[in-house]
C-alpha cells in the first residue's frame, strides 16, 4: 500500500511540473473554473487576506483565487468548506492559510494546495473519486498531500512541520522523499531535512518544566513538549526544537501565573498555569 502511495504521488507530481509549464493566460483560466473555498463559520478577529488587502471575513464568503487566504488572531477560529462537498478545514487561533493552486483540470480534476507558513489546521476530506484529484498543505519545512483522510498539521515559526493521522493516509514530502503517515500515527519534518518516520499518534498535551524561576519582572520557563506541537507562553507562540524543547523569558505578571497552551496537530488544545515561586 505505501508503495502505491509513493507511486501515485510521484505521477502527481510529475503531472503538477507539466501544469506549471502551461501559459500564464491558460493557468489564470483554471482557477477560476467552478472552483471555491467558503468561510462556514468565523469566531474572533478572522480576517480575509489578498495581497494588501485585509478585511473582516464573514459567513459565506467565498475565496476563489490564488492569494486569497484567511487569517485568524489570538483566541479566534475558522471553518472553510472546499468545494463541492470534499471536505472542510478547521483553522485553529494566530494562523494564516493561503490559497496557492485552485484549479479544474482534464477530466474533472481537482487540485487544491493551500499554503500554510504557521499555526495550526485540521482538515476532514472525503475520498476522491478522480485519481488526478490533489490536496495538498504546504508549509516551509514540506508538503502533506491526501485523498480522504481526517488529519490535522501544526506549523511553528521555525518552519518545523508536524503532521497526525486520524484517519486514512497522508503522504508528507520533503527534500526528494516521500513518508506515509497512516491513521493514528504522526511525524516531524524540519526544514531542510525529509520528513521524519512516523510513530504512533500520541495526542499528547503535556507540559514537562524542568526550570521555572522570577528574575526581576520577567520569568525564565524551560521544558519539553511533544515535539509536534505548538506552544504558547503569555499569549505568544514559542520556539521549541526538533526535540520538544523550549527556553523561554517572558514577563513575570502581578499575580505572578504565567498562561501557557499547547496544542496538538488534530488541534487539541491544553491551558496551564504556571505559578511562579
Amino acid at each position: 500500500m505505501k508503495n502505491l502511495w509513493t507511486c501515485n504521488l510521484t505521477l502527481l507530481l510529475v503531472g503538477l511540473v507539466s501544469t506549471l509549464q502551461a501559459s500564464a493566460a491558460n493557468n489564470q483560466l483554471q482557477v477560476k473554473v467552478n472552483r471555491w473555498i467558503e468561510v462556514r463559520r468565523a469566531v474572533g478577529q478572522v480576517r480575509y487576506l489578498r495581497g494588501q488587502t485585509s478585511k473582516p471575513a464573514s459567513r459565506g464568503m467565498r475565496l476563489q483565487a490564488v492569494g486569497e487566504g484567511i487569517s485568524t488572531g489570538r483566541g479566534s477560529s475558522a471553518v472553510l468548506a472546499i468545494d463541492v462537498g470534499t471536505g472542510f478545514i478547521n483553522i485553529s487561533e494566530n494562523t494564516q492559510l493561503i490559497i496557492s493552486k485552485l484549479q479544474t483540470g482534464r477530466g474533472g480534476a481537482r487540485i487544491t494546495e493551500l499554503q500554510v507558513k504557521n499555526g495550526q489546521v485540521r482538515l476532514q476530506i472525503r475520498p476522491l473519486t478522480n485519481s488526478s484529484s490533489r490536496i495538498e498543505i504546504h508549509t516551509p519545512a514540506g508538503v502533506a498531500g491526501v485523498r480522504g483522510t481526517l488529519f490535522g498539521v501544526s506549523v511553528k515559526e521555525s518552519g518545523i512541520t508536524g503532521v497526525a493521522t486520524k484517519e486514512g493516509g497522508v503522504a508528507t514530502i520533503a527534500q526528494g522523499k516521500t513518508i506515509l503517515v497512516n491513521a493514528n500515527y504522526q511525524n516531524l519534518t524540519i526544514p531542510g531535512e525529509p520528513p521524519s518516520d512516523p510513530v504512533p499518534l500520541r495526542e499528547d498535551t503535556r507540559l514537562n518544566i524542568s526550570e521555572l524561576v522570577a528574575n526581576g519582572s520577567q520569568v525564565r520557563i524551560v521544558g519539553t513538549v511533544d515535539s509536534v506541537n505548538l506552544l504558547m507562553i503569555a499569549k505568544q507562540q514559542q520556539k521549541i526544537d526538533f526535540r520538544g524543547k523550549f527556553d523561554v523569558t517572558v514577563p513575570l505578571p502581578p499575580n505572578r501565573k504565567v498562561e501557557a497552551v499547547v496544542v496538538t496537530p488534530l488541534g487539541r488544545k491544553q491551558l496551564y498555569q504556571l505559578a511562579v515561586p
